[in-house]
């Protein structure tokens, strides 16, 4: 009432200075009234229909970038790519209130709705208008409300969408030294996914938090930072800027350096290789409403731009701005909030959507939104032991009931970078800290699986999860198992390989690992007027498989090659989509950052001339069987091969007529491991292997 009354006096004071003021001048209009931010929901996206062809589907196909109708195809059909909820706001009503001195902050799609500031008398006038329907002030909760399609307006798939197959390239930096962030990673299972060069390569993932001084720090200044945008400043600078609080951009950077921060023996993030959206949403002087608006305009603009994944370690309850209303506990329904709303159709759009649980505490149902959301990845933190949740972990159920949080990652004395500084490594605690680890393996894990849905990945995270059978309000599923989930989910191929001349061949080492034993590995080579299938050979090392062939083959030009694996329980082909292959080039020496290049195989003698390798049957009892198919009489001479290249065992001469030729080599007197086979007849070398337990 006070402020009410403050105001009306100011108002009256102008008026009577305006008096005396048209006395001496011509007639000028004033406002000084305090201005508030309003939400003004508008009743339609226009009067056109949403129609293949016409302007306003032209104009929203125009905001999706190609990444993202690709994701979007994941998850929708063809007939629902893009409907009338992704349409722009509709401009002439957007016009019509600049018209009457409204700023325009934000625009809504998904809601329908803009973000303006302007002065109370402004907002009667506007609620007025025929096209708005409804206006509220920010700083109360936004009700679920939405753009209701009838059957009559369809929605589209763009005609022929271009496919991509985004690989970054980072590579010859050695094995990873993790210093002192090995614990945060290893609690995951991400130091074996590293070991096979998976970086989180041609992963798209967007991070919301306060903003990110990341060009200053020696281990984020090489991140693949694809764009940024600020939604306080309305500008491309996320990190600090002279209005801005001294410490504002000090959150997102510590946040953001635990996934994309490289700095060897220091800090290994979990996903350096990844590529990021980075979105300033959240103004840390104040807690108000305004910041989620904020949230749900950064969460649409990075869904055209087509991540796949976005991470925020930002929460609601209360608000400490005057009229600002709080939450109730009712509210964390999973549906309610303004950021619950909006993950939630992210999600349904094939976004991962990663949240913090929030640092409440121990207690029923200390949640904060959107952890809550139906659709998001609501992380708990545990102490550096990888089991115990945090004192300061927030607690589940959500306001329905339901259990939350979902999983956990480490969330004490996590290692990132340190704030005001170049070089230095700090360490941070908070769930803001365990989410984006969570976040960073979600990038691993669509590196290797880019077709999974976000439904999918929590399912597979979740099932293999610490605590899958017994799910809690304190730690959901448990703590995360990478490796385990991404085999759950199958075939692990490493998208990048390493490869090196040898005695005039180029060898190429392919990184595979699954649940079930692997029975054929394949590189199918492109070459200059000829293509090829090589097998792939276990080397012996852990998830290695190697081949070669003469670089006389390439002509002096680049191959293009695919990965195909069958491990009798499923097969798998990288690149995904048909006709997309990958590129190798002759001569050229490439170990993928993460591999360690000491284990990688170098014996000349490891590999012979590779075509067809005949068939292994391996047997319990000591004795292993060679089964070859002959054109014709001919002798044959075996060599056995261990993993580095030595002859353990050598055949003498057998005479085999034509048709299925079968021998047989003892093998009682080998140990375990992994062994090669080099058949030599008709005038060739085939090269098969078998293990021996």
């Amino acid at each position: 009432m006070q402020q009410q009354i403050t105001n009306f006096n100011k108002r009256s004071m102008r008026a009577i200075v305006l008096l005396i003021t048209m006395m001496c001048m011509s007639w000028s209009v004033l406002s000084a009234d305090t201005t508030y931010t309003y939400r003004v929901f508008l009743r339609d996206k226009g009067p056109m229909e949403f129609k293949k062809g016409n302007s306003l589907y032209t104009q929203t196909l125009a905001q999706f970038n190609q990444r993202a109708l690709e994701r979007r195809r994941k998850v929708m059909p063809d007939s629902a790519i893009i409907s009338l909820q992704d349409a722009p706001l509709f401009e002439p009503y957007l016009q019509s209130l600049q018209l009457m001195k409204a700023e325009i902050i934000l625009r809504l799609r998904w809601n329908n709705y803009a973000v303006i500031r302007c002065d109370s008398v402004t907002a009667i006038e506007i609620g007025r208008l025929a096209f708005i329907k409804k206006i509220k002030r920010t700083a109360t909760k936004l009700l679920p409300l939405s753009i209701i399609e009838s059957a009559a307006s369809p929605r589209y798939l763009m005609d022929n969408p271009v496919g991509h197959n985004i690989l970054a390239a980072v590579d010859n930096c050695g094995v990873f030294r993790y210093g002192r962030s090995f614990n945060q990673a290893q609690i995951l299972g991400v130091p074996e996914i590293h070991g096979m060069g998976i970086l989180g390569q041609g992963a798209l993932l967007t991070f919301l938090d306060t903003g990110f001084r990341w060009k200053a720090h020696e281990s984020t200044k090489n991140a693949n930072v694809l764009g940024e945008y600020d939604f306080i400043m309305r500008d491309s600078i996320t990190g600090n800027e002279g209005a801005d609080n001294g410490g504002q951009d000090g959150h997102g950077s510590i946040v953001f350096s635990t996934v994309c921060g490289f700095l060897q023996d220091s800090l290994i993030g979990i996903a350096p290789n990844a590529s990021f959206l980075l979105a300033k949403t959240e103004d840390i002087p104040t807690e108000q409403h305004l910041e989620e608006d904020n949230y749900a305009a950064a969460v649409e603009w990075a869904e055209a731009k087509g991540t796949d994944a976005l991470s925020s370690s930002l929460g609601y309850s209360d608000f400490n701005q005057p009229d600002e209303e709080n939450y109730r506990f009712e509210d964390f329904d999973g549906k309610t909030t303004i950021t619950a709303q909006v993950v939630n159709r992210a999600v349904e759009r094939g976004v991962v959507c990663i949240s913090a649980a929030g640092n409440e505490g121990a207690g029923d149902s200390t949640l904060i939104t959107p952890s809550d959301a139906d659709s998001v990845i609501a992380v708990a933190a545990v102490e550096p032991d990888g089991r115990t949740v945090t004192g300061f972990s927030s607690r589940g159920p959500r306001g329905d009931g339901k259990i939350k949080p979902d999983i956990g990652a480490q969330g004490r004395q996590v290692i990132c970078t340190a704030y005001n500084d170049s070089l230095s490594i700090g360490a941070a605690n908070g769930t803001s800290l365990a989410t984006p680890l969570i976040a960073g393996t979600t990038a691993l894990f669509l590196s290797v699986f880019p077709e999974l849905r976000p439904w999918e990945i929590k399912k597979y995270l979740y099932e293999t999860a610490s605590n899958a059978s017994q799910k809690n309000n304190s730690l959901g599923y448990g703590v995360a198992n990478l490796p385990a989930a991404m085999m759950k989910a199958g075939i692990i191929i490493s998208p990048s390989v390493a490869t090196y001349p040898i005695n005039g061949r180029q060898r190429v080492v392919v990184f595979i690992r699954s649940s079930a034993v692997i029975l054929s590995a394949k590189l199918n080579v492109e070459f200059v007027g000829e293509s090829h299938s090589y097998t792939l050979f276990p080397t012996g090392s852990l998830y290695q498989y190697v081949t070669e062939f003469p670089i006389a083959k390439f002509q002096n030009q680049p191959a293009k090659y695919t990965i195909s694996v069958d491990d009798g329980k499923s097969t798998r082909a990288i690149p995904l989509k048909k006709g997309e292959t990958f590129t190798l080039l002759p001569n050229s020496v490439t170990i993928p950052c993460g591999v360690n290049p000491d284990a990688l195989p170098y014996s000349p003698e490891l590999l012979l001339t590779v075509k067809e390798a005949p068939v292994i049957t391996e047997s319990k009892d000591n004795i292993v069987t060679l089964s070859m198919l002959l054109d014709k009489e001919s002798d044959i001479e075996v060599t056995v091969y261990n993993s580095i290249g030595q002859a353990v065992y050598i055949s003498g001469v057998y005479s085999r007529s034509a048709g299925v030729s079968n021998l047989t080599i003892p093998t009682q007197d080998f140990a375990s491991g992994v062994y090669f086979v080099a058949a030599k007849f008709q005038g060739k070398t085939e090269l098969a292997r078998f293990l021996k337990y």
